[in-house]
């Protein structure tokens, strides 16, 4: 009975093994659209506009910049500047200056095809200052110093920031943040930053106005950041972007209140 039991077993696995099929499946790629990253503020230029173009899931690096652009920033005051290129898909302005209350409309054409944008620069509440409240070592943080962000909001409600984070002179790309003023219009903020930095870390905050459609791409971005792919996630998606034509990405304009500090 063994001998016909393992004889049965053998002939069960060579079965299997005569039923396997290799499936190629073959991805499809999305059409290439142009990506434009571009931002005005009130510090003092150059202001720079990169083109590039999407990559295939499966391609790994840089996207490749988008060169010989006719790239121009005006604004609602009738100054106008056509940007020089600089580099592989970059575009910098000379002499442009943002100006709070202002409205900036970017102009692009590439292969006589238009791409038109266009952002409006909100004044920015001065940041009062820059504190550090200790935290001990748990199992879900480490040891250190969270920083908080003081400031007050003007009233009326619709005012919405973002900001930049810099420790020991390096931009951290995680620390991508958004904020408005749903909860506390009028009020004095105090925006806990949400990450840890040690004893004598150099700290730069940049803290940007950003209008409406601006908040909404930041927002989806952060929400995408911080997926962690559950299955009762939305799907990933482009977020909204404010660039006519068919491109993604974004061009905005802010005005921006800067604080330093060294944790003490």
């Amino acid at each position: 009975m063994k001998k016909i039991f393992l004889y049965l077993l053998g002939m069960l696995t060579m079965s299997l093994y005569s039923c396997e099929e290799v499936i190629d499946y073959e991805l499809r790629t999305a059409d290439t659209k142009l990506v434009v990253e571009g931002l005005v503020t009130d510090q003092t230029g150059p202001y720079t506009v990169r083109l590039s173009n999407t990559k295939g899931y499966l391609e790994e690096g840089r996207t490749p910049g988008v060169n010989g652009a006719i790239v121009t920033i005006s604004d609602n005051h009738g100054n106008t500047e056509t940007l020089e290129q600089t580099g592989d898909g970059l575009y910098q302005t000379k002499t442009l200056q943002g100006t709070p209350g202002y409205t900036y409309y970017l102009h692009v054409v590439i292969d006589g095809k238009t791409y038109t944008a266009q952002s409006y620069m909100p004044t920015v509440s001065t940041i009062d200052s820059l504190t550090f409240e200790y935290h001990k070592k748990t199992h879900m943080e480490d040891e250190g110093y969270s920083p908080i962000l003081h400031f007050a909001d003007p009233a009326g409600k619709g005012n919405n920031y973002r900001w930049n984070v810099y420790v020991n002179g390096a931009l951290d790309p995680d620390e991508l943040a958004v904020l408005n003023d749903e909860l506390y219009d009028g009020s004095y903020g105090h925006a806990s930053m949400g990450f840890i930095i040690q004893k004598g870390d150099h700290l730069r905050v940049e803290l940007m106005s950003i209008d409406k459609p601006a908040y909404n791409f930041w927002y989806a971005l952060v929400n995408q950041q911080n997926s962690t792919g559950g299955p009762f996630e939305s799907t990933p998606a482009n977020a909204p972007s404010n660039i006519s034509g068919g491109a993604i990405g974004y061009f905005g304009a802010s005005a921006v209140s800067v604080m330093e500090a060294v944790v003490e």
